[in-house]
């Protein structure tokens, strides 16, 4: 069996070892008793073990933590808790802090070599061990989100690895430089979020507000306010003769897109959506639908340059006598929301918010008076959302190259 991974750097050449992680590890049980530290760790994919405070803004932990581990930095920790990014667990390294404490389900351990400390750390981002902790968690073991492993099971994982000091240090260098990068886009990415969460923020004036708090240069006085059924008519072509047989649908993260595309088939029967409505290009849907990021639904612009049909459970509208970008962008806000709220029909039925049309349609949009400030609005934000995909774009190659190399910078163990 070949035990060289298919990629690797110039001049290594040796096969690599095989050894249990029992043999090259030292588990870490220490409790903290003293209350030496009070920082409760959590992991995260972006970084790895962190202070619940600073990534849940609170701690969860309960109150008595004198029972929990006391990790030191360098130290390794395995959580069992399983998801779709990690289906067996995680394994993360302290980096951040010189200490933390974190649940006695974690398991913990060191590694004194500090080359293959840092290569482990590598090692582990792969899914080269995953098949081997399958194969000792208990049978149905998967309860209440955590893999039932034992400690003693997991320390028994075989893997192969660099028979070198030199080339376990190049691999591992080679994936730090990497996770600097993609930090360094993630960062870049998360500005560029939150420049556009500011924006809109401030360039629309808040309900009982007739003008924002910054606009473009050369644009003073206050806005107009108009009711949406003043610039726009419900859509209330059907689609009779099933003409149009590709099926949209509203989602608050993508907008309007492909029924197909979104849930990788077709929800609706095509035999049967004759009463769906029509939605041509630039018409706008309304999607009752709650979500985290769409508390009140989305309502969202057909961008596709097509048209497509969509159920009567949506409000479909077309507008008039406004920039249909501006009008898409100002729903990006949440200033409509207190409207939403203050005229719901008794709240929300399941997961639908319910508004009756009458009431919708008298929904207050704020205008400026100037069609160039619209257009400036919309080009501003248009713009600024080329630039979040462009570089959404970039982060989401990154992370495909570390996957690829991830995969043949280390050895499979087939037995």
């Amino acid at each position: 069996m070949e035990k060289r991974p298919l990629c690797r750097f110039k001049g290594y050449k040796e096969e690599w070892l095989e050894t249990q992680l029992s043999k090259i590890a030292t588990r870490v049980n220490r409790k903290n008793e003293d209350l030496k530290s009070d920082r409760v760790l959590t992991i995260s994919a972006q970084y790895g073990l962190i202070d619940q405070n600073d990534f849940f803004n609170r701690r969860i932990a309960s109150n008595s933590i004198q029972g929990y581990f006391l990790m030191e930095s360098g130290e390794f920790a395995y959580n069992k808790s399983y998801s779709s990014e990690y289906p067996v667990g995680a394994v993360k390294r302290l980096k951040l802090y010189d200490l933390g404490v974190l649940s006695t389900l974690y398991i913990l351990f060191s590694i004194d070599d500090e080359s293959l400390a840092e290569w482990i750390e590598a090692f582990f981002e792969s899914d080269k061990w995953h098949r081997e902790v399958i194969k000792r968690a208990s049978e149905g073991a998967r309860n209440h989100g955590l893999l039932n492993i034992s400690p003693s099971d997991f320390f028994e994982l075989p893997f192969y690895y660099p028979s070198t000091p030199e080339e376990q240090h190049q691999i591992a260098k080679f994936f730090s430089r990497l996770d600097i990068l993609i930090a360094a886009e993630d960062k870049r990415l998360a500005r560029l979020k939150n420049m556009k969460a500011a924006s809109l923020e401030k360039m629309f004036p808040k309900q009982g507000e007739t003008t924002p708090q910054i606009r473009f240069k050369g644009f003073t006085g206050e806005w107009d306010e108009c009711k949406l059924g003043d610039i726009s008519n419900k859509v209330l072509e059907k689609n009779s003769k099933n003409a149009i047989q590709e099926v949209f649908t509203n989602s608050a993260e993508f907008g309007i897109i492909s029924q197909r595309d979104f849930f990788n088939h077709d929800i609706a029967n095509v035999k049967s959506i004759f009463g769906y409505y029509v939605v041509q290009p630039n018409d706008f849907v309304y999607n009752p639908r709650m979500s985290v990021t769409a508390p009140v639904g989305p309502i969202n612009r057909n961008k596709l340059f097509r048209s497509g049909v969509m159920s009567p459970l949506y409000y479909v509208f077309r507008v008039h006598d406004i920039q249909e970008g501006y009008l898409e962008y100002y729903f990006k806000t949440t200033h409509w929301h207190k409207f939403m709220y203050n005229n719901g029909d008794n709240g929300a039925r399941g997961d639908r918010f319910s508004i009756k049309d009458e009431t919708l349609i008298k929904m207050p949009i704020p205008m400026p008076k100037d069609e160039k400030e619209q257009i400036y609005i919309a080009d501003f934000f248009s713009r600024l959302d080329t630039l979040i995909s462009a570089q959404e774009q970039k982060v989401s190659k990154l992370r495909s190259l570390k996957k690829s190399f991830l995969e043949k910078m280390f050895v499979t163990l087939q037995k």
